[in-house]
């Protein structure tokens, strides 16, 4: 019997150019939340794109930490199994083709036989390093490759030992990475090209072990696996199928039962461990920022302007002890910058608007997720808040101007998304603060909260930018992408105020004119004016692609669109554009998701919409309904199991009756209430129930 690991694909979403996405993602092998991936490198010269699953080369195992084409690969080394004589550190001189109907890309295993070579490489995962195999038909080589030189390279008759400096550009200049390899035969001879090392065994089979570390060699040393690959195939599957496991599809089987669990894959790879635990139980992780070992928990490789929508809420519910072990890590992270992280690779990189990570804080209080760190959270939140960082690298932009307008103006780009978010992230602190009893600075950052409102222009419908004496900015034009507007136009930016829903109805005009304003969302052509960034960003390309108007759902901003019909006159259409997304936006191949699928995000998104609920506000511990995709799924969380069933008289059933919680009819159901419940179950319709 295949368990679930056995079943994902891991190349499904790898097939991408710089210019169009369809989840620029790579197919990685590695455990649940590991510090290093893995994956066949199928080319050196396309940059931040070296996998390509329609080409059949093999230039070696890659180790990777590359969380983003956006951002890039750091502290990466290529090994690579060749025969014959050795005589250039070419890579395209020493790639082989490969059999794409031997090989397996697994989330636990990867097997590749390459046909130049004759050689069957193998390589399971643990979470600080691997075990490999390579069987040739003759004596075996082995070619390590970095972008850097291997320093400090030392060998003995079965072991070699290196590290790699930063590839990152991270504060830390020293910053390095360390591997120790060990082999199962001595070897023969040892060859330098270049900055490439070359060892030789006399045996024609070499198993590896690996260890790695970002702390010492050794670390890295205790980090050795000393499993047979058998071994360390079975641990690193297991681990895949505990949490794989948590949520289990009944009735499907086939391909959208192996789409689901591949978007679940997804979801666990992100953050990832960048801290380490040592042989007492401790844990030690490397503040980069003043190049200083310090205990406690750290993850890196996370965008929290990606993440926050989706992922935390679906680890709030199903994996609520990964949670808590993120907060822990994020708060070393604030004691060690003094601001909370916005994008970790694998120090602060300073991108995207707004400081998201609140939204991250404020569900996790209000679900009553490791309330012993709730006042340490607020804390770092207000810092994060009202501290200004000269460089603009961490926190807030243009904090003082905020603080003083109530908006961020039109002289720092991307202002009415950076606004509009730090609005949401006043929210969360109000939020916060009134769930601990701090009722003054609740009140003030709930007023603060609703400054977004500024932005809003009556007169055009839209949010826009505005200069500091308050005028609007002129020209405007509603589709152009960027300037003012994060990877969007204001015709996406103006719903985003997901914490004041019916603020934002009233000032559209009330209810009525909030659907037309959907419907008029949906159904119009998906135009796109790129004078903000001066060329076809891929994300412009991605939604004028698809079939849903203005919903550009490859991207974060129109993530919660679809269901903001639930708040609206018409809250049927939400099942029908959540249907219809489903349906033609993912698919079960290469070419996977609608746009970049970010660290887990989108596929978050999917998973949702294959449940039936959706988290429109994190922070707010409410889901709306959706449309569920399986007859039965059960949710193994942690106070008990949850049923969620869809029941139908005919296929094609796409609208809600009613949806049912134990009974009780609902129209959103809350965190704590599904804790609670045993049965979710949705009465579909053929058509809509009267009004």
């Amino acid at each position: 019997m295949r368990t679930h690991c056995q079943t994902i694909d891991t190349r499904w979403g790898s097939d991408n150019h710089p210019h169009y996405s369809h989840g620029n993602t790579l197919p990685y092998t590695g455990v649940p939340f590991g510090m290093n991936y893995f994956l066949p490198q199928t080319t050196h010269e396309q940059g931040a794109w070296f996998f390509n699953p329609n080409l059949p080369i093999f230039q070696g195992f890659r180790l990777t930490h590359q969380p983003s084409p956006w951002i890039g690969d750091y502290a990466w080394c290529l090994i690579t199994p060749i025969t014959g004589e050795v005589t250039s550190s070419d890579l395209f001189r020493r790639q082989s083709s490969y059999s794409m109907k031997e090989a397996l890309f697994q989330p636990h295993y990867l097997r590749i036989f390459s046909e130049r070579y004759q050689i069957q490489s193998e390589l399971v995962p643990s979470r600080y390093g691997a075990v490999m195999r390579f069987r040739a038909p003759e004596k075996l080589t082995l070619c390590f490759h970095a972008a850097n030189e291997l320093e400090d390279l030392t060998l003995t008759d079965q072991t070699c030992h290196f590290h790699i400096l930063d590839q990152a550009h991270t504060a830390d200049t020293s910053y390095s990475f360390y591997l120790q390899w060990q082999f199962s035969q001595p070897i023969e001879s040892v060859t330098h090209i270049d900055q490439d090392l070359f060892l030789t065994f006399a045996s024609n089979e070499v198993t590896v072990q690996l260890g790695t570390s970002y702390l010492s060699q050794d670390m890295a040393h205790s980090y050795l696996p000393n499993l047979s690959l058998e071994e360390a195939k079975k641990e690193a599957a297991d681990q895949w199928n505990q949490l794989l496991k948590r949520i289990e599809v009944k009735d499907a089987g086939g391909r959208d039962q192996a789409f689901f669990d591949h978007c679940l894959y997804r979801l666990l790879l992100f953050p990832q461990t960048f801290y380490e635990t040592d042989s007492t139980g401790n844990d030690w992780h490397l503040d980069v920022t003043h190049q200083k070992i310090k205990p406690g928990k750290a993850y890196t490789n996370i965008g929290f302007w990606d993440l926050f929508r989706t992922s935390f809420p679906l680890f709030s519910l199903v994996y609520p002890d990964y949670y808590r072990r993120f907060l822990e890590g994020f708060l070393n992270t604030y004691q060690d910058t003094g601001f909370l992280p916005k994008w970790l690779a694998p120090d602060e990189r300073g991108m995207m608007p707004g400081t998201l990570i609140d939204g991250v804080f404020a569900d996790a209080v209000t679900k009553g997720i490791a309330p012993d760190l709730h006042e340490n959270m607020l804390t770092a939140m207000l810092q994060t808040a009202q501290k200004t960082d000269p460089t603009q690298h961490f926190g807030r932009h243009g904090n003082e101007s905020y603080t003083a307008l109530g908006y961020l103006p039109d002289d720092f780009h991307e202002s009415v998304s950076h606004s509009l978010d730090y609005a949401y992230s006043d929210f969360c602190i109000a939020t916060v603060a009134k769930q601990l009893g701090h009722t003054e600075t609740a009140a003030r950052y709930a007023a603060s909260s609703l400054s977004y409102r500024t932005l809003y222009d009556a007169q055009t419908g839209f949010m826009r930018a505005r200069s500091t004496n308050g005028n609007f900015k002129e020209p405007f034009s509603s589709t152009s992408w960027g300037g003012d507007y994060a990877e969007c136009s204001a015709t996406q930016a103006t719903f985003g105020a997901l914490h004041d829903l019916s603020g934002l109805i009233e000032l559209m005009g009330g209810k009525k004119a909030f659907t037309q304003r959907l419907l008029d969302l949906a159904n119009q052509r998906p135009q796109f004016d790129v004078r903000g960034y001066g060329y076809e960003i891929h994300e412009m390309s991605e939604m004028a692609q698809a079939p849903f108007g203005q919903i550009a759902i490859s991207n974060q901003p129109s993530f919660h669109i679809p269901y903001l019909f639930r708040h609206s006159l018409h809250p049927e259409y939400t099942n029908l554009l959540i249907h219809q997304i489903r349906s033609q936006a993912f698919h079960q191949d290469f070419q996977a998701y609608p746009g970049d699928e970010d660290n887990g995000s989108l596929s978050a998104w999917y998973i949702w919409s294959v449940l039936g609920l959706y988290p429109t506000c994190p922070g707010k511990p409410i889901y709306d309904l959706g449309l569920p995709l399986f007859k039965e799924v059960l949710l193994h969380i942690p106070k008990q199991e949850l049923k969620i069933c869809a029941n139908s008289h005919t296929a094609g059933a796409y609208f809600i009756q009613k949806a049912l919680l134990d009974g009780k009819e609902k129209q959103e159901v809350s965190h704590q209430d599904l804790l609670e419940a045993q049965v979710l179950q949705f009465e579909l319709s053929w058509l809509p129930p009267q009004a």
